[in-house]
């Protein structure tokens, strides 16, 4: 494995981690849980090959988006959705991207390297 498919792998691990960690306490705190479906069914796998550098695969319930974007209407007052998914997703995008672009720099191949 090369050092750039060492770092992209290590970049998508610790923010899928980071992700499913705070994403999880986030759940917790907002929904009663009645069967935990809605955490236990969460994860996270990171893939390589040959073809590309790393391949980053979120799994969730299904649910869990219609919760997110769910409104509901009470006593007149509109609510938004528990903010559990896209929050989430999109700041762990955000900031793959920018780890991605600006994150290898000579010392971290040189860690990288020296690892080997």
């Amino acid at each position: 494995m090369s050092v750039r498919q060492r770092f992209v792998h290590e970049v998508l691990s610790e923010e899928a981690d980071r992700m499913l960690r705070r994403q999880g306490q986030k759940i917790s705190s907002v929904t009663v849980s009645r069967s935990g479906r809605l955490l236990s069914s969460r994860g996270a796998s990171v893939f390589g090959g040959a073809e590309f550098d790393g391949k980053l695969t979120f799994v969730h319930a299904a649910y869990e988006r219609f919760l997110d974007m769910k409104r509901s209407a009470s006593g007149g007052k509109r609510r938004t959705g528990m903010k559990i998914h896209n929050r989430f997703v999109f700041g762990m995008y955000s900031s793959i991207s920018e780890r991605l672009m600006y994150g290898l720099t000579d010392s971290v191949v040189e860690i990288l390297r020296g690892t080997e």
